[in-house]
């Protein structure tokens, strides 16, 4: 049994050796610049950046250049060369006898079989219902909304950073109970076979510590292997492998603690208005629901803008139209002022502004139950974090008793006076104690990270 225990330090040692501590402020880094899903936000940054440009470039005006050749067949072409035969009339109507021929082939430039055009044409926006200036503001939103949700994903990804990494230290440190409780048992049962051996013990008590024993094996099993787990998760997330969480001192938030129970009523009650505040004016969950309404009545009045006229000019700039492509044909140009008035689209205008004042009101109610319940969320992580600092003293409390009656046990066991069963009670209330508050402590310091990320910090 103690080369058992002794083999699993020893596979703890060496891991040891080949692992990167590192520490949360580093893995929270590493995430944020490893972490493919950080990394996917980023790129829709860019993606919404460059739409902000191209909504930009919807003011300037645009050029194209236009070439087109123009192939009519045999009999169309002959029939345009075909010559006719007018009469001339006299001052009195009546036909001369003679005749002038006519072609329209010979009329303007001439009928080409094969014509070559090349143009220039500008297009300059001048007003369109304030669909440009909208549509740039909404691509405005839509970048902020893609930082924004940049900001969440890192807060997101931190927290689960620090959600696996305060796991994994607090299954690190049940561990050492578990060894300890199982380098306990071995000598246990080791002292009750001796005394069964002699006739001091009963068969019963072996078999108590037996018990104890492979509970014991199949605790620190399951712990070498939801450590494994935990750790896989961990090193996905900050994107690096070989590394491990390194130790952190629980001790140093003792005094945090302290100060957390001491707060009276009334002092919890604005220490939690401070916070909820803070929420308000920093949480970037909540700056997202306040650009997803804007968005929405930027919407509602681009729709509106369906019924305004729309101005636009247009300039062409011919270089050519002949038979032969090389830019050197007659050239004209034309500049054309258009504007359009919607008199009657058979409804759809109204139907569209319709459609978007009641996707404006949805919004708004969603928008508004979303800030409500966050706030809640906000306020219900506050009150977990008074409660979890007045577990982990009510769980030093109960450690130190525990302590004080396994000394006692201890010690009337080795003068007889107490049964192998109430040893065994006292060393299961020992470890539960001792369990309760290394849990205690590390729900604290999560629910800790849990209220840093409602307003957009994460800090160790």
């Amino acid at each position: 049994m103690r080369k058992l225990l002794l083999l699993l330090l020893t596979l703890l040692l060496l891991s040891a050796l080949y692992a990167v501590e590192i520490d949360l402020d580093e893995s929270i880094k590493l995430a944020r610049e490893n972490n493919k899903e950080i990394q996917a936000e980023k790129y829709s940054l860019k993606s919404a950046n460059w739409g902000k440009y191209d909504a930009l470039s919807n003011f300037l005006p645009r050029v194209s250049f236009n070439s087109a050749i123009v192939r009519i067949d045999n009999e169309t072409y002959d029939e345009a060369l075909q010559v006719f035969q007018i009469p001339v009339l006299d001052q009195i109507g009546m036909p001369t006898g003679n005749f002038i021929p006519f072609s329209a082939g010979a009329m303007g430039t001439g009928i080409y079989k094969t014509s070559y055009s090349n143009n220039i044409t500008v297009r300059q926006p001048i007003f369109n219902g304030g669909k440009i200036i909208l549509g740039y503001q909404l691509a405005n939103l839509a970048k902020q909304q893609a930082e924004i949700a940049l900001e969440n994903k890192e807060l997101d990804i931190s927290y689960a950073v620090a959600s696996t990494y305060f796991g994994f230290l607090k299954l690190k440190d049940i561990q050492k109970l578990t060894q300890k409780s199982l380098s306990s048992s071995i000598s246990h049962l080791e002292k009750v076979e001796k005394n069964f051996d002699v006739g001091t013990a009963k068969k019963s008590d072996v078999l108590q510590w037996k018990v104890r024993l492979n509970k014991d094996k199949t605790s620190n099993f399951e712990i070498e292997n939801g450590l494994n787990e935990i750790l896989s998760f961990w090193n996905s997330l900050i994107g690096v492998v070989d590394n491990v969480p390194s130790e952190i001192q629980l001790a140093k938030y003792d005094i945090e603690i302290d100060s957390y129970t001491r707060l009276i009523q009334d002092e919890i009650i604005i220490a939690k208005q401070e916070f909820l505040l803070n929420v308000i004016k920093k949480s970037p969950t909540l700056n997202s629901i306040n650009l997803a309404n804007k968005m929405m009545k930027k919407s509602y009045w681009m729709a509106k803008g369906n019924f305004l006229p729309s101005l636009n000019l247009q300039f062409d700039y011919q270089i050519e139209s002949d038979d032969e492509f090389d830019f050197s044909g007659d050239d004209n140009w034309n500049l054309v002022a258009a504007i359009s008035i919607p008199l009657f689209t058979s409804g759809s205008n109204f139907s569209k502004v319709k459609q978007a004042k009641y996707e404006l009101l949805k919004t708004t109610k969603q928008t508004e139950y979303a800030r409500d319940n966050y706030l809640i969320a906000a306020e219900n992580a506050f009150n977990r974090l008074i409660t979890n600092a007045r577990i982990v003293q009510d769980n030093k409390i109960a450690l130190e008793f525990a302590k004080e009656n396994h000394k006692i046990i201890n010690q009337l066991f080795e003068q007889g006076m107490v049964t192998n069963s109430e040893l065994l009670d006292a060393e299961i209330m020992l470890f539960s104690s001792e369990m309760n508050l290394i849990s205690s402590y590390y729900d604290y310091v999560l629910t800790k990270f849990e209220m840093e990320k409602y307003i957009g910090e994460m800090e160790e």
